[in-house]
């Protein structure tokens, strides 16, 4: 009878054990359940990194938005483990706002080509007297958008009232500028209906057909204005967020990235 209590209680223990493991292997399981969010011009780099973490062991759910900053308001709220969608000056414009902690993961992945473009005009100088200009309507981009129209030689900014240039900070106008301000994924549909725009390579391409290359003036700051993966800032260093961006700096994945966009968006090195 003693042998078979002690034979009992090993029985016990040990299926103790096995369930200890299985909750442990759930654990792990739930772990690695990722939802992403994109707007559609990031759909396929988030669909990239899927790819490589699927076979992981992760599991992987892509949510898309249709306004620039609804990605990062689920992020901030917890509906999302990590997102493509917003340059990272925007991203700490929205953390203030917001009182939160987004952060772009390192080594940051690629950036837009901003300028000003035109289906009316073939050269800057040819910009008449009382031209419109449709610019994106965020703070960030509002104020980016400014300092490259003054940098173009077309207006002249007097200092700053606040974090950023608004049109209130114009100090000189000479030939009476109308700025429009638009929502940025909407700005590049404009680009008939006014003179100018001042927009990504990439959304005046989609929306217009338009060359990249075709701009009147580029922002000289384009590089400073990083693009890539963006996570809560307790997820900076976890594996899934490195293992994604292993996956997207992988040779395979630089070709797929040059050839989806060809030229509408660079690869930092």
């Amino acid at each position: 009878m003693q042998v078979l209590s002690v034979v009992r209680k090993w029985f016990l223990l040990a299926a103790a054990g096995l369930c200890l493991v299985g909750v442990q292997q759930a654990g792990a399981a739930v772990d690695k359940k990722l939802t992403l969010g994109c707007l559609a011009y990031s759909e396929p780099m988030v669909q990239w990194i899927k790819e490589g973490l699927e076979p992981l062991g992760y599991q992987v759910k892509i949510m898309m938005f249709d306004a620039n900053q609804l990605p990062a308001t689920a992020l901030k709220d917890g509906n999302l483990d990590g997102i493509i969608a917003n340059h990272r000056p925007w991203i700490l414009t929205f953390n203030r706002e917001n009182d939160c902690h987004l952060e772009m993961v390192k080594p940051y992945y690629f950036h837009s080509f901003f300028a000003i473009y035109s289906t009316r005009h073939k050269n800057l100088e040819d910009i008449p007297n009382k031209a419109q200009i449709a610019v994106p309507g965020d703070p960030t981009n509002m104020s980016r958008s400014l300092i490259i129209l003054e940098e173009a030689g077309l207006i002249t900014l007097g200092e700053k009232t606040d974090i950023f240039y608004t049109v209130l900070d114009i100090k000189d106008n000479p030939k009476d500028i109308s700025i429009i301000e638009t929502e940025i994924t909407q700005t590049a549909r404009s680009i008939n209906d006014v003179d100018a725009i001042i927009a990504t390579a990439y959304f005046v391409s989609e929306a217009g057909g338009i060359d990249p290359a075709s701009f009147l003036f580029e922002d000289p700051q384009n590089k400073d204005y990083a693009l890539g993966l963006i996570v809560r800032d307790e997820d900076l260093e976890a594996e899934w967020a490195k293992l994604a961006m292993d996956t997207l700096h992988s040779e395979p994945y630089r070709k797929k990235f040059q050839e989806h966009f060809k030229g509408k968006y660079t690869l930092y090195p």
